[in-house]
């Protein structure tokens, strides 16, 4: 009877809003299923004589009747050696475009599977202990029930350097990330489980390089018109509101719906320090090309309220600065009511560009080199004296990681590094921030057109060059526009040349690169009585638990000097030390600035 009171405390502690409800789809002595969820989110079940499955999200590309058929086809398979369910598993995975978890009961044996998508969309997180396991699509629900949790040392100074943990680090010790396209089996007999990784993406391979450029944007525009449609007719009676910007992203989604008569309705939102003017007004013109109605709505600054909400749902793993943008979700729900899908452009960045490094590398301390001098937040000597953490075990930390990459070519594990620690553990995260909301999804992460896009040779996509056949495919005034990372078309010659200009800039040896970026623009700092510094202030006054895993003399350092710190840096930490309060302290010092503004 306790046990079960505190499952359902935990899932009670998962009603982020007031129209949610949380479900009990089973409750058994040695196994629960539980859910919450709002009118209109994804999650379904079937119950046979065999088994009984749970799918949250979606296969897309499959009517209700069809989804059933596949279904019990999976549960059918996932009988027998772990080698052969990894077989048909893979087959199947990679033929299978959707966003979705997926519980599978066999009544038969009394065995359990757990399975997430090739890509694993929907961040899934696990605490496995002795002969027992939880699972759950939030870290909060995990942390209520096995009570004391800590904090990886090791994700934290990670998340300094990266803003995200990498591989299945969470912020947390012993909590987990689950690997996209892995299988979770558990016999309930002898309480054995198994955690077995199903396969990865390596990118050395490019299948599709003999063919020429002209092919591969038709056959990609082909899998992108799929990937809309499909995406449509899982969601019929909702209403498709873009995410519109100036970027070529949600522009390419854009002329997609366009093209094949799907209706929606556009939206951006004007930031409260406007640098988004230029998105604005790109994506007005976009508007009138598209011929639909665009909802433009002007944000304040995000208050105390929104970063303690975003705190609560995501549990860090989305950082804080993200917080102003709920109140535009918030806007978007009051304007459009319930059953909204929030279509985006994510994904469009990693596939049809080049992100490949802009040099050779021949080892794997060029890797590593390259891979913090164009993504890190914190220097490694700074984190080292946050943490505690020496600077040489961050890097062999970091360098083990990377050789369990499939790839041989270290170019080429650099994109692996790009797509699957970016894109999945940060840019994940965000879309699944939406989700709270709303239904969030995009074309770009079906994954035929991934792994066409991902088989396509790099030289093709280099300048833009595979991009704009796509998009002049399948709308060439949309690449008239001007894209407002470069403020022109992407068909000018003037864009050419200033890619040039780029490409060699980029060859530059890095320390000039950084001369040059520092005289060219400062990067924007917070203010010594700034409403972030105040309140990393108290926090420090307010939680001791914070110094266990951070030097307070150097954070007292940092609050004393933000003028040296760009706002990205005092953020990321300011991430950490609220998730650290929240969860060691059972508080938030955010909740004393409530109504006051984060600038």
């Amino acid at each position: 009877r306790n046990k079960e009171n505190l499952i359902l405390q935990s899932l009670d502690s998962l009603i982020h809003f007031e129209h949610y409800k949380k479900d009990i789809l089973i409750n058994e002595k040695s196994y629960f299923l539980g859910c919450t969820l709002y009118d209109g989110y994804p999650m379904s079940h079937i119950d046979n004589n065999e088994h009984f499955l749970c799918i949250e999200g979606k296969l897309y590309g499959k009517d209700e009747r069809r989804t059933r058929i596949e279904l019990n086809y999976l549960a059918n398979t996932l009988n027998g050696p772990i080698q052969e369910v990894k077989e048909g598993l893979s087959e199947w995975l990679l033929n299978t475009d959707g966003d979705f978890v997926i519980f599978v009961l066999n009544k038969r044996n009394n065995e359990i599977n757990i399975i997430n998508d090739a890509l694993g969309r929907l961040p899934l997180y696990y605490y496995k202990g002795n002969k027992k396991l939880i699972v759950s699509r939030e870290v909060r629900f995990i942390k209520h029930l096995i009570g004391g949790i800590k904090f990886d040392r090791m994700a934290i100074a990670q998340y300094l350097l990266f803003c995200y943990p990498l591989g299945k680090r969470t912020l947390f010790e012993n909590v987990n990330r689950l690997e996209p396209a892995t299988i979770i089996r558990i016999k309930l007999c002898d309480s054995q489980i198994e955690i077995n990784n199903i396969f990865q993406f390596n990118f050395d391979k490019k299948k599709y390089a003999s063919r020429n450029i002209e092919d591969n944007a038709n056959h990609l525009v082909d899998l992108f018109n799929e990937a809309c449609k499909d995406r449509n007719d899982s969601f019929k009676d909702y209403n498709n509101i873009l995410s519109l910007s100036g970027g070529l992203d949600s522009r390419s989604v854009g002329a997609c719906l366009q093209k094949n008569d799907i209706p929606f309705c556009g939206a951006t939102f004007l930031d409260f320090n406007k640098t988004s003017e230029t998105d604005v007004k790109i994506a007005k013109q976009l508007a009138d090309i598209f011929n639909i109605d665009l909802n433009v709505i002007v944000l304040s600054p995000p208050k105390g309220k929104d970063n303690f909400k975003l705190l609560r749902i995501k549990n860090g793993l989305n950082y804080l600065s993200m917080s102003f943008i709920l109140p535009f979700f918030d806007k978007i729900k009051e304007i459009y009511r319930s059953r909204i899908i929030y279509i985006t452009g994510d994904g469009g960045d990693k596939f049809l560009h080049d992100i490949g490094p802009f040099k050779k590398l021949s080892n794997l301390d060029e890797l590593i080199n390259y891979i913090i001098l164009n993504n890190q937040i914190f220097s490694l000597d700074r984190i080292s004296v946050l943490t505690g953490i020496q600077k040489n075990e961050l890097i062999d930390n970091l360098k083990n990681h990377l050789i369990s990459y499939p790839e041989k070519e270290y170019n080429q594990k650099y994109v692996h590094f790009i797509i699957y620690e970016r894109g999945f553990k940060w840019l994940f995260e965000g879309e699944d921030r939406n989700r709270f909301y709303f239904l969030s999804i995009t074309p770009f992460y079906s994954i035929q057109f991934v792994n066409y896009a991902m088989n396509c040779p790099d030289s093709q996509k280099s300048n833009y060059r595979l991009y704009r056949k796509f998009l002049n495919n399948m709308n060439p005034e949309a690449s008239k526009i001007d894209y407002a990372d470069y403020g022109m078309p992407i068909t000018s010659k003037k864009f050419n040349f200033n890619l040039l200009m780029r490409s060699i800039f980029n060859k530059l040896p890095a320390t000039i690169k950084t001369t040059i970026k520092k005289v060219a623009k400062k990067p924007i700092s917070y203010k010594y009585d700034s409403t972030i510094i105040k309140c990393l202030r108290d926090q420090l006054k307010n939680c001791n638990h914070i110094g266990e895993y951070l030097s307070q003399v150097e954070i007292e350092n940092i609050l004393n000097n933000p003028d040296i710190y760009r706002k990205q840096d005092i953020e990321t930490l300011f991430t950490i030390t609220s998730t650290i309060e929240d969860y060691h302290c059972n508080e938030s010092t955010i909740e004393k600035y409530f109504e006051i503004d984060f600038i």
